[in-house]
């Protein structure tokens, strides 16, 4: 029997529930918006600390600078490298820094050949030979119809064929890329000595994306 009547069981056992819920002054709806905040926020935090993590050991971004590329890249676009378990390979779109120069900008050139290749170029013809076979470029652009010697080709590797014509000739070293520019008359490469042959060390990572507009490299 109740000792007090005027209360009824079922409604007692609610209050009692509801009075166990509650923190002392805050109401349930107060403390469960809290909640979606801190966990919004957490969110936001992890996310923030991966792109960091990804950003600073598995990808890079890089700006195109001049006309070398054109016209695959053209100057001012974002690229977004990778050098995660990445071993180069020809036809590959690289971003690199000179060695011997620790304070140089990145330079993003063409992967042509690499370590114990011939690389022949015939400026008559304006054809790319790797080991004897005729290079497939549809990427390559020569703005004058004709290859310019104009102080892009290592003069020291110039030599003339038995048909007359003058080539570029030249092997890979071991641990180096051949690279070249994609506007062949504008562009200082593995074809002039200011350049040369890149040590694979110095690659920062091959170009995965492209934004503006926005391009995924194979």
């Amino acid at each position: 029997m109740n000792e007090n009547p005027n209360l009824n069981p079922q409604e007692g056992e609610n209050e009692e529930a509801v009075s166990i819920e509650k923190k002392p002054g805050q109401k349930p709806a107060e403390q469960q918006n809290k909640g979606y905040l801190f966990d919004y926020f957490e969110m936001i935090g992890i996310a923030l600390i991966l792109v960091l993590f990804l950003f600073t050991f598995c990808f890079r971004t890089a700006r195109v600078d001049g006309p070398s590329m054109n016209n695959t890249l053209i100057h001012g676009e974002l690229l977004v490298t990778s050098n995660l378990f990445y071993e180069p390979e020809v036809g590959d779109i690289v971003v690199f820094h000179l060695c011997n120069n620790a304070y140089n900008h990145p330079i993003v050139k063409r992967v042509i050949a690499k370590e114990g290749q011939n690389v022949k170029i015939d400026l008559t013809t304006n054809e790319v030979y790797v080991d004897g076979q005729l290079v497939n470029e549809p990427y390559a652009y020569l703005d004058s119809g004709h290859y310019s010697t104009n102080g892009y080709f290592d003069y020291n590797r110039l030599y003339t064929d038995p048909n007359g014509h003058t080539v570029f000739m030249t092997t890979v070293p071991e641990g180096t890329l051949f690279v070249m520019g994609d506007n062949r008359n504008h562009s200082s490469d593995s074809r002039s000595a200011a350049i040369g042959f890149v040590d694979e060390d110095c690659i920062l990572g091959k170009a995965i994306l492209r934004f503006k507009p926005f391009t995924v490299f194979h």
